[in-house]
């Protein structure tokens, strides 16, 4: 994932980059839903910090990484307390909350903020993570299958060819599905335990 990403909660993480569906479609009305909030922030904190989220962004900011989840932290109790709902639909104010209110925390102006994320994401783009380069991969793939099927005439290399690329996205498939699911079991239960119907 993108470090830019890193201010946004796990959960957005999980439901925007795996094109996951709120569970029922639903809105997680903090008013009607037994939510563990710290519970909450403890899991997003703790797999920034396996993901080296807080020692990549002192690495280009400067500051400290504890003083980083500190502000961080902080920044979600704000932002959790000013919305009273977690949906997709307010995903990009929670976002812009968290990292707005985690630069006022680090002292920092937010357009500082801003570039800090932006270095990020340019050495990101550069070393994927798996689940890019997979992505990526199939594009790739995707891109030279198209390239042949548009050819008026196609040699029997053409169609060797052609039929190996298609074999190779079916493979690139299934394997994305793989990650993609390892990555949601792995949270699955910190999230049912997190997230409670009353």
């Amino acid at each position: 994932m993108m470090k830019a990403t890193l201010l946004l909660p796990l959960f957005f993480i999980l439901t925007s980059a795996q094109g996951t569906e709120l569970p029922d479609n639903a809105p997680y009305d903090l008013a009607s839903m037994e939510v563990d909030v710290d519970k909450f922030i403890e899991m997003n904190v703790s797999h920034m910090k396996a993901g080296g989220d807080f020692t990549a962004m002192e690495q280009v900011s400067g500051i400290d990484s504890g003083k980083l989840e500190r502000g961080y932290r902080s920044a979600m109790k704000f932002c959790f307390d000013k919305y009273e709902q977690m949906t997709e639909e307010n995903a990009d104010a929670l976002s812009n909350c968290f990292i707005d209110q985690t630069a006022t925390e680090v002292g920092v102006t937010n357009q500082q903020f801003y570039a800090w994320l932006d270095e990020l994401d340019r050495q990101d783009a550069a070393n994927p993570d798996p689940l890019d380069a997979i992505f990526d991969e199939m594009d790739r793939v995707s891109e030279a299958i198209y390239v042949l099927q548009d050819k008026p005439e196609r040699s029997a290399a053409d169609e060797a060819q052609l039929e190996a690329l298609e074999r190779q996205l079916i493979e690139l498939t299934e394997k994305r599905d793989r990650v993609q699911a390892q990555e949601t079991e792995a949270v699955a239960a910190e999230m049912e335990a997190i997230f409670k119907r009353k």
